[in-house]
């Protein structure tokens, strides 16, 4: 009779807080601090000779992390993860990390674009629909006067696709300062972790939607529904049918997250 050998689950995504106030997800360091704290973070790490790569985890990515381990292992070898979910922000402070703030991508690229000309960064982005990622340069350079420019990516059937060559040579002959790799979690932050040891240096960004946003294609929830968690709502009534098993399905799982991650806190304190 055959052997059926069945694969060990992974174990479960925990997100932990030590006695300092540092956060953590599956061993990896959450980041604490504004834009301003995260560039100096990066100036203090000097210029770098290989890529660094700073993930910017939601609900859903925490979710999947369960179920795909290229993801998981993606997050164990990121420098940098930056809290993007405000219900992760909101259950990193309830477990003692007081200094979490959230950061998206689509924050980060305009932030970064606003202080490129006076730090001399080049900054490029990758993915997105045909030509959107040309118009959020165009964008980009008339508001800021910041230099940016554009890598396509090809349709690829996988991250090990040697399609994905042609976007590594591109970035090479770039030399940009900043990535921003906008293909959606969890490809583009697999993509990234597959192909960094050919990636030229710079700092990687799995920025999702933040090309649609910073070319105009889909608008941010006003500031005050992000103020308080609810942009989700606003991304959902935009987009229902691609969002819906997203936030509708996938997004419950969280409270399994939030709740073991409460209980080893609490088992720690005794």
């Amino acid at each position: 009779m055959a052997v059926v050998t069945v694969p060990a689950r992974a174990p479960h995504v925990l997100l932990t807080v030590d006695d300092e106030g540092c956060a953590r997800i599956d061993g990896t360091e959450l980041f604490s601090g504004g834009v301003d704290d995260l560039i100096a973070r990066l100036d203090a790490a000097g210029p770098g000779t290989a890529p660094l790569h700073l993930i910017t985890p939601n609900v859903d990515q925490l979710v999947m992390l369960e179920r795909d381990p290229l993801l998981r292992d993606a997050f164990r070898h990121a420098e940098l993860l930056i809290p993007d979910g405000s219900p992760l922000v909101l259950l990193g402070r309830a477990l003692g990390a007081h200094r979490l703030h959230r950061l998206t991508g689509a924050d980060l690229l305009p932030e970064v674009a606003a202080r490129a000309p006076g730090r001399g960064w080049r900054i490029a982005m990758t993915g997105g629909a045909p030509g959107v990622a040309e118009e959020a340069a165009r964008r980009l350079r008339q508001q800021y006067g910041a230099d940016v420019v554009t890598v396509p990516f090809p349709l690829i059937s996988g991250v090990d696709d040697p399609a994905g060559r042609e976007v590594v040579d591109g970035l090479a002959a770039l030399r940009a300062d900043w990535v921003f790799v906008c293909l959606g979690s969890p490809k583009q932050d697999v993509w990234v972790h597959r192909w960094r040891s050919e990636l030229p240096p710079g700092i990687y960004v799995g920025a999702g939607a933040a090309v649609d946003f910073a070319a105009g294609i889909k608008r941010r929830a006003p500031r005050v529904m992000q103020a308080v968690g609810a942009e989700w709502l606003f991304r959902l009534a935009q987009e229902p049918r691609r969002l819906a098993r997203r936030y509708l399905l996938r997004g419950p799982l969280f409270l399994g997250v939030a709740a073991r991650s409460t209980l080893v806190r609490l088992r720690g304190r005794r």
